[in-house]
């Protein structure tokens, strides 16, 4: 099997949403040695983001001006055409992106579009089902995206579409002991919960440590460092919190797993928070205290939060649990399985091995409690 993956991460991008990306297309890369494509975007649409953002429209009219700038000059464009081999096993186009738009970049490869065997795409983030363009998605053989709601929302629309949820690189974490962080906080949190751990944890007379984020920009210096530290993070810690995603904007009333629950677990953190509820989920999560909800009553946090750290075994049996059933059911590896199992293609040898190989990791992490 012959695999271009048309990606929209390239060289420069330093926003941490692209930490999705990266680690999905590392998994391709060390499986199928593929071919990248990257497409460059439309400056002037770049251009009318930076603006509509710099002048504070709603999210909906910096989407008009994007779209508006989309009419007046082609969505990507690629320096060169890639070469498709003849004769050598099937030819396979992935498309790898956050956001319908980037389905857009289809376009770049329309001479050479007749020649793939299958045409898939990947989306990694939520979204409205009315950003598709109904004239885009006969180019496609399937579609896959991130919840399982959004697949029901789309099936509608002319495209099989399926349900695969996010994965994770798991021999990019690893679990230390004894952990010197008590809880990590990142991106988006609870604001109540933030406060009563800052002026409970870090203040200069408390044993605790409590990490969490102190800036609003998500623009890194470089985001491969930024990955690995995040990693060493939260493998040093031993709470991390997690909130369902349903209020944003963006996730459009679903409740979809996301990729922080899939990095504490590799890390081997006990996550404290809110469950995501969205269709599927539970099964992605049914084992023993996979996650823990705060009481309803934020006076009740602190003393919960407190009683998790004093329990010590607890922490530990949570961490060898989580670690374990991350590399059983979580890895990368097994959703690109169920991948090619959707639209019947062969599983190669290399990927049968490497899902063997996390089986023994997870057997050998259950030896370790």
């Amino acid at each position: 099997m012959n695999l271009f993956v048309l990606s929209e991460l390239k060289a420069g991008y330093t926003q941490v949403g692209w930490t999705i990306n990266r680690s999905f297309e590392s998994a391709l890369a060390e499986l199928f040695k593929p071919t990248f494509i990257y497409p460059v975007g439309n400056p002037l649409a770049q251009q009318a983001r930076i603006i509509g953002r710099t002048l504070g429209f709603r999210p909906e009219r910096v989407e008009f001006l994007e779209r508006c700038a989309h009419r007046l000059k082609p969505h990507y464009s690629i320096p060169e055409l890639p070469i498709l081999p003849q004769g050598q096993g099937p030819n396979l186009l992935l498309v790898v992106g956050l956001l319908p738009e980037f389905l857009f970049a289809i376009q770049t490869l329309e001479p050479l579009l007749s020649q793939f065997d299958l045409r898939l795409a990947y989306l990694l983030d939520s979204f409205a089902p009315s950003w598709l363009t109904p004239s885009l998605l006969p180019q496609f053989d399937h579609l896959f995206v991130m919840s399982s709601e959004l697949a029901d929302a789309v099936q509608p629309l002319g495209i099989s579409t399926s349900f695969l949820p996010l994965g994770i690189k798991t021999d990019g974490f690893k679990v230390h002991d004894p952990r010197w962080i008590d809880v990590i906080n990142y991106g988006r949190s609870n604001p109540a919960m933030h406060q009563q751990l800052q002026s409970q944890f870090n203040q200069p007379d408390s044993s605790r440590l409590y990490f969490h984020s102190t800036f609003s920009c998500a623009e890194v210096f470089d985001q491969r460092e930024h990955d690995m530290l995040m990693g060493k993070l939260l493998s040093q810690s031993k709470i991390s919190l997690c909130f369902e995603a349903s209020q944003l904007r963006r996730f459009w009333g679903s409740s979809p797993l996301l990729y922080r629950w899939l990095e504490a677990w590799a890390a081997g953190c006990t996550i404290v928070g809110k469950k995501p509820f969205g269709a599927g989920v539970a099964e992605l999560m049914d084992w023993p205290n996979s996650a823990i909800d705060l009481p309803e009553a934020p006076a009740d946090w602190l003393p919960m939060i407190e009683m998790l750290l004093d329990d010590t075994a607890l922490l530990a049996q949570n961490a060898q649990r989580n670690r374990q059933e991350c590399l059983l059911r979580h890895d990368w590896r097994y959703r690109i399985k169920t991948m090619l199992e959707t639209v019947d293609l062969p599983i190669p040898e290399a990927l049968s091995g490497q899902i063997a190989d996390l089986q023994i990791q997870s057997s050998r992490s259950s030896h370790l409690g």
